[in-house]
């Protein structure tokens, strides 16, 4: 059953933080993640099916789908995208054995386990069912908003190019994230270019707006101590 925004909105409730792609709405996960208490958001997504803060995004695949998009359309072409969209990428793969769903030669679906996790830096979790994912994903989103309340520095990660640093260090600042800091550094060219951007230019970038401009512009400006 599809669950809509302003039914979800007349309540309150106390769990993290979900924002979920609006094509996914007819899943029971989000039913189940409503009723355990999660605040869903329904939005379009660009990338993934499920976002948790400005870190994690979750692509969620049955069994049969995975290996579907294997043979019929572009699995790694996703899963690049994905990995190329926060620190944490993570794909759930719902129900079933995905060495059972067609007659494929299991190494070769042992190659593309590898390339994922290993090239690609996604994490691979394996659930039951659809309760089972939401149970997950439930978990999932408590540990980044409990984490995310704790942490006192931005986390350290290594990097795979000058591009990934340069975005990581950005995404640091107040209120801005990975995608903020995407629009930032592909309007002004560089991290420099961003400090000493002008106000109006600031708001000027499409996303950004008057409040994190503004945000950033003092930041940049204010003296240590």
């Amino acid at each position: 059953m599809a669950v809509d925004q302003a039914l979800i909105d007349e309540f309150t409730p106390q769990g993290p933080t979900i924002h979920i792609d609006d094509r996914e709405t007819s899943s029971k996960v989000v039913e189940i993640l409503s009723g355990m208490g999660a605040a869903i958001r329904l939005e379009r997504l660009p990338v993934g099916d499920y976002a948790i803060g400005d870190r994690i995004i979750v692509e969620r695949k049955t069994a049969k789908d995975f290996v579907d998009t294997l043979i019929n359309r572009d699995l790694l072409g996703q899963a690049k995208a994905l990995s190329e969209a926060v620190p944490r990428p993570v794909m759930i793969i719902e129900g079933g054995d995905i060495f059972a769903q067609r007659d494929m030669n299991p190494n070769a679906l042992r190659g593309v386990l590898a390339a994922l996790t290993i090239d690609m830096g996604i994490t691979l979790l394996f659930t039951r069912d659809e309760q089972d994912t939401a149970q997950m994903l439930f978990v999932i989103a408590k540990r980044e908003e409990g984490e995310r309340g704790e942490r006192k520095f931005h986390p350290r990660k290594s990097f795979a190019s000058a591009k990934e640093e340069q975005e990581y260090v950005v995404s640091a600042f107040p209120e801005i994230g990975m995608k903020n800091a995407r629009l930032l550094l592909s309007h002004f060219g560089t991290i420099q270019g961003i400090a000493n951007a002008s106000l109006e230019e600031l708001i000027a970038v499409k996303g950004i707006g008057e409040k994190t401009g503004g945000k950033i512009f003092e930041l940049c400006r204010r003296m240590y101590g």
